[in-house]
Parts: C-alpha cells; structure tokens; sequence
C-alpha cells in the first residue's frame, strides 16, 4: 500500500495550470504505482474534477485529504471554537494560520459543524474514501504548560463526568511548574513516561488527564468515523509520530478501533511541526532555558523517555535528524500499538541540502523501514513539492515494482 498527498490548500492553487497538475500526477504514477491518492481540501473545483478522472483512470483510490480540528477553508476555527491551554490563554496556531490553529474536539458547536462538514462532503460523492488530518490537541512542546491543552469550560464539563477537576489540575501545573523538578517531568509525562519523574505528585496528576485527553480524541473520530463507514468508504488517520502520540492526545490503539489503517508522521529529518528532530529540539530547548540540566544531560533525557537513540547534539539532531536505527525503532512502537495496517511516513518533499547526501538518506530509511513490519508507505507530503527522482529511488531501493 503506498499514499501519496497532493494539492495542500494554499491561495497559490488557484494560480496552477490544471494540465500541468495533471501531468504532474500521471508521471509520478510511471515512476512509482502508488495505490492511494489523498487530494486536499479546499482547492479550485477544475483542479479537483481534472484530479479525480485522471485517478479513475489510472485506477487508483481517489481520497479526501482533511484536516478536522483545525481550519479548512470552509470551517472556520473561530476564537470561542480554540483549544485553551493550562495558562488560562488560547493556544495560538502555528504561523497563525487557520490551518495550523486548532478547536477544541469536546465543544458541541465545533462537533456539530464538523459532522455537517463532513456530510456536506459525503453528499458530493466524489471520494472514496477520507484521510482524517490534524485530528488532535496541538503539540504543546515549545511551551509545555502554556500549550497544553485543552482546560475550556466544554473539557471541565466532560472531565468532571470523569471524576477530574480540570480548574484543580491547572493551580496544579502552574504551580508545580514552577520548580525544575516539575518542569522536567512535565516534559517526561508528555513523552508518555508514566509514574515516574523527579515530581511523583505532578505527574500522578497528569496521568488521568492525559489519559482523558486521549479518549476525547478517540470519541471525536469514532463520531466521524461512523458516519463515513456508514457511506460505506475507507478511512485513513494521520496520527504523531508513537513517542509524541500522550502529548497531541492520540492513542493508537483506541484509534485503531475506528479506521481501517493508520499513517504515522515518522518525519526522521524534518525541521517543522510533526516531525521527530523539531518537536524534540523544542522539548530540548524549554529544558536547557528552564532548568539546570546542561545539553547532554537534556538530549540524554529526551532519549531515555522516548525509548530512541538520539544525536548527541542539537545541532546534529536538526541538521541529520534520526538514524535509521531510531526510525525503525520509532515506527515498530507504532506497529506494536496498531490493530489496522500501519503505513510508514517518508518525507519526500526537497529540503535544504546537496542532493548527494540526500539520497543517501533517503535510501539508508528506505531499506531500513522493509524490516519494520509495516503494511507500506505514506509518501509525504505533497506531490507539488516532491522531486520525481526521489519517487523513482523509491521504487528501485524498496521493490515496489520488480
């Protein structure tokens, strides 16, 4: 099984020669047979149609490529909709994009406008199915307090019928917070590091919340996710890489009960949001800003609860990211955790860098991820940005086709 992304929303789409797009699509599909083309949201009705028949012809799946929680064009994340988190403020998005900005999944006015969304959608009877994205509380690791959420009066409601006092566990964390002891193991919980950290108390608190976090995730797409089976369509999920699954409120073992395969961001190179080297370097740099650990004392401990090897810098860790070693480990954890077909993300898009050694790294992951028990890849993340050779390389080092 291997998906490929293409057409991300931007204003820059409706600028594109459709001929062009389509022949785009038609020579990545020579250079590698993938079985699953997730388009996405928001784009031009010609750009969508041209896509959709071009897919039909090639015979492959032609699904919708979402984002839930967060803006898509349409849905609009407005301020009351927002994830509040443990500091009392509204977690910006990143760039400030409605993209990027994400809604509170317990708030009844944010489920109900997306449930219409998604059976506007299902009306148009375009897709064959959906890849649910974004479906998640925000990475909290630049600020693991302040962007910890969610702490709205809709999450005090719904964790109260839990047994949690929501107001109770802020005055916890703010003040827990406040001592290196429980900034450490703020950051240790978050890595799904359970009874233990230099702060028994702050993280026996935490644990019920993060637990309640998880199962607020799942409810939202098991309320999707029914409506979609119903129309009888296949559902992916684009879920955190496993190690940061606690902190974005994803379980993937619950998640499993509701889609049919699971597309894990296991961005071993990529400095920007989801991937593996950019939240990791942010956890490394709140430690080393709010506590006295020195840098290989934090990257020692950053390792040791994500259960990975990690470089022993940070400038390594940005500029090399993840060994190939840590990749495998890394998507094994999410074999292990998954009941459905679990499809490895490869980062495909150009980054910076001489296109010698980014081949190499390409293909020492590549060869590397044919022994992690996956059910295939996830080329990511847009086919707009993703050199062709790199889809060739693909094939050749991973026999997609012999």
């Amino acid at each position: 099984m291997l998906t490929l992304q293409y057409l991300e929303y931007s204003p820059k789409l409706a600028q594109l020669d459709e001929n062009k797009v389509v022949e785009r699509l038609r020579l990545a599909y020579e250079r590698l047979p993938f079985s699953h083309l997730l388009i996405g949201w928001y784009l031009p009705p010609r750009l969508l149609e041209r896509c959709r028949v071009e897919a039909e012809l090639l015979g492959i799946r032609f699904l919708r490529w979402h984002p839930m929680l967060t803006g898509d064009g349409v849905f609009q994340p407005r301020l009351e909709f927002q994830v509040v988190g443990a500091a009392g403020r509204v977690i910006r998005g990143f760039d400030d994009k409605p993209e990027f900005t994400f809604v509170c999944p317990n708030h009844p006015a944010v489920q109900e406008a997306l449930s219409l969304r998604v059976e506007g959608l299902l009306r148009q009877g375009l897709y064959q199915g959906f890849f649910l994205d974004r479906v998640r509380f925000p990475s909290p690791t630049i600020d693991p307090v302040g962007d910890l959420g969610c702490f709205c009066e809709h999450c005090q409601r719904k964790a109260a019928v839990a047994g949690l006092d929501l107001e109770q566990l802020q005055a916890i964390i703010l003040e827990r917070t406040r001592q290196e002891n429980g900034r450490i193991t703020m950051v240790q919980a978050l890595l799904g590091v359970k009874g233990a950290g230099l702060d028994e108390a702050l993280n026996a608190s935490l644990q019920p919340f993060l637990e309640f976090r998880r199962q607020c995730v799942s409810d939202f797409v098991g309320m999707i996710a029914t409506m979609i089976k119903e129309a009888r369509l296949e559902i992916g999920l684009d879920c955190f890489s496993p190690g940061l699954t606690t902190m974005v409120g994803q379980d993937l073992e619950s998640l499993s009960e509701h889609v049919h395969w699971i597309k894990l961001m296991t961005y071993a190179h990529t400095m920007a949001p989801a991937g593996l080297p950019f939240e990791i370097s942010q956890l490394f740099l709140y430690l080393i800003s709010t506590t006295r650990l020195k840098p290989d004392e934090a990257l020692s401990l950053l390792s040791e609860s994500l259960g990975l090897p990690l470089p022993t810098t940070r400038h390594a860790l940005e500029k090399d990211g993840l060994s190939p070693t840590a990749l495998v480990r890394e998507v094994r954890h999410g074999v292990d955790a998954c009941k459905v077909p679990v499809l490895a993300g490869l980062e495909l898009v150009e980054l910076d860098g001489a296109p010698q050694s980014r081949q190499t790294q390409i293909t020492a992951d590549l060869k590397a991820l044919r022994g992690a028990g996956v059910a295939g890849l996830a080329l990511s993340w847009d086919l707009l940005y993703i050199p062709l050779d790199w889809l060739s390389l693909v094939n050749q080092v991973y026999g997609v086709v012999d």
